[in-house]
């Protein structure tokens, strides 16, 4: 078991570029209206194979047919324009970007020139498409004739410095060709949109149909693979893991099975037991999740952060719409237009682990039992769905918090108490009812390892920590600090065959999106986060020192270039700090740092001290220390500590305790609802929680913007961050002492 489970990770690990690969990685046929943007006061509509431009009721009609950062890309689809007097741009189809202000486009002309004419501006302004740009280089194309069609295709390679576009129908065959040179210019931008439009007055429609969009090979969050080598090693290896597992499980349900059933009616039978007996710790218990459930569900309806739910929302779509592989590529066509008024700023890409991508499925699946198959993704009510499915594992979040302290021998009320101070939390309740992200997912899984860590269950501790790992980018700063501790925790026998079986096991689980992409899945997720967070593969707009939280980064912006208000979070973490030294440089050079001296601390200790929970502190004091100095996190990020925090409950007085949870809590929670009453500010669709119609909000956006206010929180975080550096590394007599 041991050299198959070696086997499976060496096979993992292998370089996907060692491997054949595809022509295309994906082909997605057809406008997908729930994907498509299509300008809400627009006359644009998409009937079975075709969308529609016409400008009946305003005098432009826009769709975003995608957004992407994606390297290449083909997209094909043939036009029929359709007029009868119309006065202006029959349709207008290219390639630009919002960021940049320039852009390529194809034009269809009026009559009676009937003109195709290539463009490409520059200094335009970012719309629902390109808007009063300079034309620096035009060509004309031919002519075209109404009634006709025509194919278009415009294919993007940003590797070779090229885009084209090509036009062929009815006696009219042309290629236009945009120059390295000012391609260059357009390239600048991460992102690329294409977009079509019509605009101007009369009769008439432009018709775009047997729409295709084409993913030539490249890397990306997955690396797919074509091999008939890898094919056969990855089918031998999944056949011997499955022969392995059903045998190791027919084994234990015939030697353990009738043992396993004789607990399971001892359980049951103490349960009924604990009803009857104890009927009031059972009512105080339904009223606890009364009042944990109802508000949150209340708080569902308020709305969500607008660019995160939508997010979330195109994942579940595409996940049970087309499958969970197709989180890896589709995504990163979908525009998200819709967020900042029409302007395609930023696509839905996916970036995260197998285990997100399964999660997301089971709540595409829940949403479409629910409210059918075609959704909107500004539509609220997929985000009940989302929401959900967070309070219920928050919950679970509370309930292993509680177990976790049983377990470490603290009192039960104290294990109530700080079961309670996450149960009802401002903090976790904004992140996960009102904002719609998934943290609390993400910790439920951390939590069950250091439970079953604690309960001596090697193996089901390291699935759990695994599982973690392939959720989000960021639980990796978990895995290496508590795979130290469990490496040390359990003898060298237990832990080869618990990693074996975790090998094996978690190799079964992800064949369904490996098969189809490659082994290398999981290592081709992170390393392509990495390119984008610290690698440079983001617009220099989004890679800022800080999203919103309230890190040390704040307060250094502050201090050496005198910015102020959100001016100091979201300075661009590219920026100079001391000569070629930039802000995430220097960010990267003290993570790993940080990181290196906790992880050395924790193997260096002595392995009684990790006894009942031992370790804790200091790797709370790793996990604070990541978030306090890595750039570019946002605030929501700050709830992955706060159980971590609250296990803390042994090593720390009352006062402390209750200082550093608060603290964590507050410059959390400010954040979070400014940022999010700023970026609804100028929708329509979460009126409720808008600042111009709610009072809280708007006092929240002041605070969160006010300079005294972000001192002040990032002092306190990182006065929490020393007494955690004092707490883990005082001396063990010290601490009995206080304990006593």
């Amino acid at each position: 078991m041991p050299l198959l489970a070696a086997l499976i990770v060496l096979l993992i690990l292998v370089p996907a570029d060692l491997w054949q690969h595809p022509a295309n990685d994906a082909v997605y046929r057809g406008f997908d209206r729930t994907l498509t943007y299509l300008w809400r006061s627009s006359d644009a509509r998409i009937t079975g194979d075709a969308l529609n431009l016409t400008t009946l009721s305003s005098s432009d009609s826009s769709a975003n047919l995608l957004t992407t950062p994606l390297q290449k890309f083909d997209a094909l689809f043939d036009v029929r324009i359709r007029d009868n007097g119309f006065q202006g741009v029959p349709l207008r189809v290219g390639i630009w970007s919002p960021w940049t202000g320039d852009g390529y486009f194809l034009t269809f002309g009026s009559a009676p020139e009937n003109q195709v004419v290539s463009d490409y501006f520059v200094r335009g302004q970012a719309g629902r498409t390109l808007i009063r740009g300079q034309s620096v280089l035009s060509r004309n194309l031919g002519t075209y004739t109404t009634g006709d069609a025509y194919h278009l295709q415009f294919h993007v390679d940003r590797v070779a410095g090229l885009i084209t576009a090509s036009i062929s129908g009815s006696g009219l065959s042309a290629v236009g060709l945009l120059p390295t040179e000012y391609a260059h210019d357009l390239f600048k931008s991460v992102r690329l949109s294409l977009t079509a439009s019509r605009s101007g007055t009369g009769g008439g429609v432009a018709e775009l149909y047997g729409y295709r969009a084409a993913l030539p090979h490249q890397r990306s969050f997955a690396d797919k693979i074509d091999d008939p080598r890898a094919a056969a090693i990855t089918l031998i290896l999944l056949a011997l893991a499955a022969l392995i597992t059903l045998g190791t499980a027919a084994s234990l349900v015939r030697h353990k099975g009738p043992v396993v059933l004789g607990r399971l009616r001892l359980m049951a039978k103490r349960a009924r037991t604990t009803l009857v007996r104890r009927r009031s710790l059972v009512l105080g218990g339904a009223a606890v999740a009364a009042l944990y459930l109802v508000p949150n569900v209340l708080l569902f309806g308020l709305g969500g952060h607008p660019f995160d739910i939508a997010n979330e929302k195109a994942y579940s779509y595409v996940a049970a719409q087309y499958g969970p592989v197709h989180l890896y590529y589709l995504p990163s066509l979908v525009g998200l237009p819709a967020v900042s008024n029409g302007v395609p700023y930023i696509e839905a890409a996916f970036p995260y682990g197998p285990v997100f991508a399964y999660v997301f499925a089971a709540i595409g699946w829940m949403s479409r039992l629910l409210f059918g198959s075609v959704v909107s993704l500004t539509s609220i009510e997929p985000d009940y769905v989302i929401k959900a499915v967070n309070v219920a594992f928050g919950l679970g979040d509370a309930i292993l918090i509680y177990a976790i302290l049983t377990r470490l021998k603290v009192t039960q009320k104290w294990s109530l108490i700080a079961a309670g101070l996450f149960l009802f939390n401002p903090a976790v309740w904004f992140s996960m009812s009102v904002w719609g992200q998934t943290h609390v997912i993400s910790l439920f899984f951390v939590l069950l390892a250091v439970w079953l860590a604690e309960r001596s269950a090697p193996v089901w501790a390291w699935m759990a920590l695994t599982a973690a790992c392939l959720t989000r980018p960021q639980m990796l700063v978990f895995g290496v600090l508590l795979g130290i501790v469990f490496l040390r925790k359990f003898p060298w026998r237990q832990n080869l065959f618990a990693l074996s079986w975790t090998a094996i096991l978690t190799f079964l689980l992800m064949a369904p999106l490996t098969l189809a992409t490659s082994p290398s899945l999981p290592v081709d997720v992170i390393v392509n986060d990495l390119r984008i967070q610290e690698g440079g593969g983001n617009d220099v707009l989004l890679t800022t020192v800080s999203q919103d939280a309230y890190s040390v980064w704040p307060l250094v912006t502050y201090l050496t270039r005198g910015t102020s208000g959100l001016e100091r979070s979201f300075t661009p973490s590219s920026t100079p700090l001391a000569g070629p030294v930039t802000y995430q440089r220097l960010s990267q050079v003290l993570t790993i740092a940080a990181m290196l001296v906790i992880a050395g601390l924790l193997i260096a200790r002595d392995r009684r001290k990790d006894d009942e929970g031992g370790y804790l502190p200091l790797v709370t004091l790793g996990i604070v220390a990541f978030l306090m100095l890595t750039t570019g996190l946002v605030a929501t990020h700050f709830v992955l500590a706060l159980p971590f925090l609250l296990l803390c409950r042994r090593w720390l007085s009352n006062t402390a305790y209750f200082f550093v949870v608060i603290v964590w809590t507050v410059t959390t929670f400010v954040p979070m609802f400014g940022d999010m009453g700023i970026a609804i500010s100028r929708l329509d669709y979460y009126p409720l929680l808008a600042p111009a119609h709610n009072a809280l909000t708007s006092f929240f956006v002041k605070l969160y913007a006010w300079d005294r206010f972000i001192t002040v929180g990032i002092v306190a975080n990182l006065c929490a961050l020393i007494w955690l550096a004092i707490l883990a590394l005082r001396p063990s007599h010290i601490d009995r002492l206080i304990r006593q």
